[in-house]
């Protein structure tokens, strides 16, 4: 069995149908669960153990919704991840995209010297309507016979337009604690857990339920990780009246607080309660499984929940079946902005002077890393290679102007540059749909003139590998690589052969470090370029 295939779905990476299809009916012994094997009269009785069915979506399976599925196979390790595209920059995207590129940095910075891990990242969907959306993220690590999972959810509030972390689907913290004291007593009485091997959290708030006063016990066991609570707000002795954990900043301080917490895998179970998933070495009774899914009834859920919380408990019994009505972006593709390069190591590989006769190669070697690059093309040159050209746009890369012929703008009058730089921008949008975001003037030549010219931003490079002058591959690979640090635009020409030869070590060095190929918007980001401002690189201070 592949890392991430599933039993229950039966198809690799757990692509197939997931809509509430994992169920964990075990059955155990009574007389073994007790100890009493050996006691006269004890006899097998057969008791399901309590389980719950939890409402996960593919979005490959959801109307109006679409996937990306890359994997990156090389001889020292694989990865691979699946995400929802909705839309071009939509905040649940991107920061799903980002997470599980900090994920993969930090597996690629940690390989070992032998053997090829695998880490396998995925995203599906827990509840979907016009007013949210949540996902759950997962990742298997495998390196030998080792295993390890991690999985995560966010939500998505169309309302506030904010990803949000899953405290923000309950009332406030008191209700976090009683949804684990809800747990624990699924766990003591369907699992038989004694209270002292109730694992994490929940078995900390559950012996801190003990004292008549819990916060109170807690405060005399300052051991205990659990995290404090000051009662529910408006009560004596607790906060405020205020927005609770329906307030960002409040949920994610809330988050920190409470890591660690099963209740972060959870999800909504088609009883109409919680499904939480729970490690199986936590819980003994359960077998050789590969996950417990813990219900928690629906009368238990009953006022803890936030009003983003009944939101998508109501998604998600619908059957996420908002078709249409999903809060979307506004283009569905592989092409827009799809990770935070202030919290990622990011390179944005650049070529100029194309289209030309290699350009085609070099986007299928750029398709074996999933890598997105920026191509400032010439105009005269674009209705002659028209499918490389479309072929950049359709594939996520960025097009960028080039001016029409090579000419140097700074030996230009403004009239002049302006009418280069309109007739190459309207070459590309004919043929490809969209307007060049930013210009590179040829040799980086560029005056007051030029720049009070033209209302688009100016990007240069930081690191140039000289491919125009040394036309030896490796030479240009090695130069890339030894001066590339994150935030870097690397120069390259399409249009030399040698150039395109040095780009598979090229990327295959910098993948193996654990950097992520972007545009230059990406790079600095969808609002960080200004007109007429001249860029270099986005190298963080």
């Amino acid at each position: 069995m592949s890392p991430l295939s599933d039993s229950h779905t039966g198809g690799p990476l757990g692509y197939g149908p997931l809509v509430a299809l994992t169920s964990l009916r075990r059955t155990i012994s009574v007389c073994a669960a007790l100890g009493l094997l050996l006691v006269p009269g004890c006899h097998a009785v057969e008791q399901a153990l309590p389980y719950a069915e939890a409402v996960r979506t593919s979005p490959d399976d959801m109307a109006g919704l679409q996937a990306r599925t890359v994997t990156v196979d090389t001889d020292h390790s694989v990865v691979s991840y699946r995400y929802p595209m909705l839309g071009g920059a939509h905040p649940l995207t991107v920061e799903t995209r980002t997470r599980m590129a900090r994920r993969q940095t930090a597996f690629l910075e940690e390989l070992p010297d032998r053997g090829t891990p695998e880490l396998h990242q995925d995203a599906t969907i827990l509840a979907a309507s016009p007013h949210l959306v949540g996902a759950r993220l997962t990742a298997t690590t495998s390196a030998g016979r080792d295993r390890t999972f991690e999985a995560s959810t966010l939500w998505y509030d169309a309302e506030s337009g904010e990803v949000l972390p899953w405290t923000s689907l309950f009332r406030d913290e008191e209700a976090i604690q009683q949804a684990h004291l809800a747990l624990a007593e699924v766990l003591e009485e369907g699992y038989n857990l004694p209270p002292q091997q109730l694992p994490g959290l929940v078995g900390e708030v559950a012996r801190g339920e003990g004292a008549e006063d819990g916060a109170t016990a807690r405060a005399e066991n300052p051991d205990s990780s659990a995290p404090p609570l000051d009662g529910p707000p408006g009560e004596e002795g607790g906060e405020d009246e205020g927005p609770g954990l329906s307030d960002p900043e409040r949920a994610h301080e809330a988050a920190q607080r409470w890591a660690g917490s099963p209740l972060q895998d959870l999800a909504f179970s088609t009883a109409g309660g919680l499904a939480v998933r729970m490690d199986p070495a936590d819980v003994p009774a359960a077998g050789r499984v590969d996950e417990v899914l813990v219900p928690v009834a629906p009368e238990d859920t009953e006022g803890l929940l936030s009003e983003l919380g009944y939101q998508a408990r109501e998604a998600a019994l619908s059957g996420n079946n908002a078709d249409d009505d999903l809060p979307l972006g506004e283009e569905l593709s592989a092409q827009g902005h799809t990770l935070d390069c202030a919290r990622l190591k990011c390179v944005a590989l650049t070529f100029d002077d194309g289209p030309g006769e290699h350009t085609d190669a070099l986007l299928d070697i750029l398709d074996e890393y999933d890598a997105r690059a920026t191509f400032y093309v010439l105009g005269s040159l674009v209705e002659e290679f028209p499918d490389p050209m479309r072929r950049m746009a359709e594939e996520g890369h960025e097009l960028g102007n080039h001016t029409w012929k090579h000419d140097d703008l700074a030996r230009m009058s403004g009239t002049e540059i302006r009418k280069d730089i309109k007739r190459t921008n309207e070459a590309v949008r004919e043929l490809t749909g969209s307007l060049p975001r930013t210009i590179r003037p040829p040799y980086g030549s560029l005056d007051g003139t030029v720049r009070r010219s033209v209302d688009q931003p100016f990007v240069l490079w930081d690191v140039d590998t000289l491919d125009w002058k040394n036309r030896d591959s490796d030479a240009v690979s090695g130069h890339a690589l030894d001066h590339t640090v994150p935030g870097s635009v690397v120069l390259f020409h399409d249009i030399h052969e040698t150039s395109v030869q040095a780009v598979p070590a090229v990327l295959a060095g910098l993948h193996r470090q654990g950097y992520h190929f972007v545009t230059v918007t990406d790079i600095f980001g969808d609002s960080g370029l200004e007109p007429g401002d001249v860029y270099t690189d986005a190298r963080l201070p």
